[in-house]
């Protein structure tokens, strides 16, 4: 082979090696951007499955409280006839005889009423289970949202969401919790305090 012929061959041979670096750099920065773009994707449906659960919690809230509202709802109570008093016996100094005394309750009654009290005392707070649950979080939440999770995590007790707002303030009034407002949305944050000189709960 002649030195013309060699030289043409290793010049074809630099521009295809050049040709494949320039394609797998290509290929590896396309690979790159779809790597981001689905890492991307994927947060923003987690994100998605995350607020589409805490939704449907906020819906059931917003649901039983309709309903405890409507069971709470007063009566009105229709006419009352108005009795007669009794004449009194003429002659008759005494008025009448007075009324017993009701009776005792059992003594099994009292101690099923005391245990009773007794375990719902060793129960926290709601202020108390709502501050938890603020202090989990990381950044400020409703309190819709919270009324979701205590309804969640704590299906026994009361999650009506004016009652969590109530503890929320509770919380506020004792600097426990900060409250801000974003547009027409209030949220509340965990206030970070040192436990050595946060005041007992009553």
């Amino acid at each position: 082979m002649s030195g013309t012929a060699v030289n043409e061959f290793t010049s074809v041979q630099s521009q295809y090696e050049a040709q494949v670096a320039a394609d797998l750099e290509r290929n590896a920065s396309e690979r790159k951007r779809l790597r981001g773009e689905i890492d991307s994707l994927q947060g923003q449906l987690e994100r998605l499955e995350r607020d589409h659960s805490l939704l449907l919690g906020v819906q059931r809230v917003f649901a039983d409280g309709a309903g405890s509202d409507a069971a709470r709802s007063p009566k009105v109570p229709g006419p009352r006839t108005a009795k007669r008093p009794a004449k009194a016996s003429a002659g008759s100094g005494k008025v009448g005889k007075r009324a017993k005394a009701p009776a005792k309750a059992p003594a099994k009654a009292r101690a099923k009423a005391s245990g009773g009290a007794a375990a719902a005392e060793k129960q926290p707070s709601l202020a108390r289970l709502v501050g938890t649950l603020l202090a989990a979080h990381g950044e400020p939440r409703s309190a819709a949202e919270l009324a979701a999770e205590l309804a969640a995590d704590h299906p026994a007790r009361n999650s009506n969401v004016n009652v969590v707002r109530n503890a929320l303030e509770q919380l506020v009034a004792k600097s426990e919790a900060h409250r801000t407002k974003q547009q027409k949305s209030v949220f509340y944050s965990h206030a970070v305090r040192d436990h050595a000189t946060a005041p007992a709960e009553d």
